[in-house]
């Protein structure tokens, strides 16, 4: 295996135009861990990761969902999503069950004890969120959340 250093390479072999720090892929992702970090943080003694809560706001805001739709909108593949979904079931805080019309799908809700953790955990959240742009005026954080939404249109 080859040593690692802390000193840049030798002249010639590396690219003086390039640097990790600036790649937006990485800028992202840093971003996200400190979000994600500043919001488990929060909830972690309530036992739930940053993609179970995700998971619960959006059958909050949507209601009953098929599980291949709620994998999308929280942008989950489907075993990562299954996963989830059995995790907060045998906690209690989401039901499934078939869907009536197309026996194939697997429908899921928020239980009563899921609606009421997750009514107690968006102010939670809001607060992570503001934690997490406090660097950022008013005008920065709008313009933030509007670029990064168009980053996600496909």
């Amino acid at each position: 295996m080859p040593r690692t250093s802390t000193r840049p390479a030798a002249a010639g072999r590396r690219d003086d135009r390039y640097r990790l720090d600036d790649q937006i892929g990485f800028l992202l992702r840093r971003a996200y861990q400190r979000a994600s970090a500043n919001l488990v943080e929060r909830i972690g003694d309530h036992d739930l990761t940053a993609p179970q809560f995700a998971t619960l706001a959006r059958l909050y805001e949507r209601g009953t969902l098929s599980q291949n739709l709620l994998g999308r909108l929280v942008v989950m593949e489907p075993a990562n999503i299954r996963d989830v979904v059995q995790r907060l079931r045998r906690r209690g805080l989401v039901a499934t069950g078939r869907d009536p019309e197309d026996g194939r799908q697997l429908l899921v809700c928020l239980t009563p004890s899921g609606l009421a953790l997750v009514r107690k955990l968006l102010p939670v959240e809001a607060a992570c969120t503001a934690k997490t742009l406090a660097r950022l005026g008013r005008a920065e954080r709008t313009l933030l959340c509007d670029l990064l939404r168009r980053l996600t249109v496909d």
